[in-house]
């Protein structure tokens, strides 16, 4: 009986995944990051992003029509604590496309970001809490989501930092979401699946010095947990970003400098 248990369970476990569906998908995830300071401690940032299915898709008897399956605006503020540790705030509008459902999604969240020197590179932690407050545009009504983001990054300069301003560099990370609280008309937040989202990433990139700042090319998995039957959706995205800094010191110093 007791050799009887497990032995169910196992099969339990693979007639599940057995039902379980895996849509896939191909596409582009371009990114512009904008970073800069305000005084010695308090820093802005804006973020925006686009999620594009690039191929039309037949799975089963549904298409899935090539789109822009999301569009992601985020500006926030942070604050240093420490010299690795900084705490931030701030907001995102995100306009969903998910394969004809029309979502439009405000978000509130916090963060805490640290980091610390692992061999030559550089190792970096994000812990976020994130309010969702997703518009099913059909139905026209709201839900209510929370959500814990988990990210962890590593990132290894290819030049000497100490001798060079520019050279390229290697970027690894991970992103676990775990939904607190579910949106029930939505996508957004897997349908209450708990660990419902995972994105992996990896990629090369090169530092073009303060002006221009870093462009990035890699290659991101993203994968969600569509509903509680475990149904997975794949995105395999070609991830671009450039992230540029620009301080608001620097232009009270261009503003007051004489032209001559």
């Amino acid at each position: 009986m007791k050799r009887t248990i497990p032995f169910v369970l196992f099969c339990f476990i693979l007639t599940q995944s057995a039902f379980a569906q895996r849509w896939t998908f191909f596409g582009l995830f371009p990114q512009y990051s904008q970073t800069g300071s305000i005084n010695k401690r308090l820093t802005y940032n804006a973020f925006v992003s686009s999620t594009i299915d690039a191929f039309d898709r037949k799975i089963g008897e549904k298409q899935f029509p090539a789109t822009n399956l999301q569009i992601y605006a985020q500006p926030s503020l942070h604050y240093k604590l420490t010299l690795n540790t900084q705490a931030g705030i701030g907001y995102a509008y995100v306009k969903h496309n998910l394969f004809g459902l029309p979502v439009n999604e405000n978000r509130l969240w916090a963060q805490v970001v640290t980091g610390h020197p692992l061999g030559a590179g550089r190792l970096t932690h994000r812990l976020r809490y994130e309010e969702r407050y997703p518009l099913n545009m059909r139905t026209k009504q709201w839900s209510y989501a929370q959500l814990f983001r988990y990210h962890v990054g590593f990132t290894l300069p290819l030049y000497d930092v100490k001798m060079q301003k520019t050279g390229p560099f290697v970027s690894v990370s991970n992103e676990a979401f775990l939904c607190l609280s579910g949106a029930k008309n939505s996508p957004v937040s897997s349908k209450n699946a708990f660990y419902g989202e995972n994105w992996t990433y990896g990629g090369v990139g090169y530092n073009l010095g303060n002006r221009l700042g870093k462009i990035e090319l890699g290659y991101m998995f993203q994968d969600l947990i569509r509903n509680q039957a475990g149904d997975h959706r794949h995105l395999h995205l070609a991830q671009v970003t450039w992230s540029t800094n620009f301080s608001f010191e620097n232009l009270g110093v261009w503003l007051v400098t004489p032209p001559y």
